[in-house]
């Protein structure tokens, strides 16, 4: 079985939650940011110097979701992963403290 004790558990709980806030807090706006930019940018190099009219919209507004997806899975599944591996960490030195 994957989750031996609680320790794992409850880490893996933890780092979820951290996970979430974190995103919310410092990975949301600013991969919105970037990857706006990066849509205006390839729009720019695929219409041409004045990018106006719907094309650049959607080439923006595409790699904005894109870049929020992406960072919202790297927040989202590398804090679960991390609080799994602290918490059982804990548990193994809990169990070689053990009599």
């Amino acid at each position: 079985m994957l989750f031996k004790d609680k320790g794992s558990k409850n880490g893996l709980y933890i780092g979820t939650a951290a996970g979430l806030v974190l995103f919310a807090l410092l990975g949301f706006f600013p991969s919105a940011m970037v990857g706006g930019y990066v849509g205006i940018k390839l729009a720019e190099l695929i219409v041409g110097a004045p990018a106006v009219g719907i094309l650049p919209r959607i080439f923006a507004t595409l790699s904005m979701i894109g870049a929020v997806i992406f960072t919202g899975l790297v927040f989202v599944l590398g804090g679960p992963i991390a609080g799994w591996i602290v918490g059982t960490r804990f548990e193994l030195k809990a169990e070689e403290s053990r009599p």
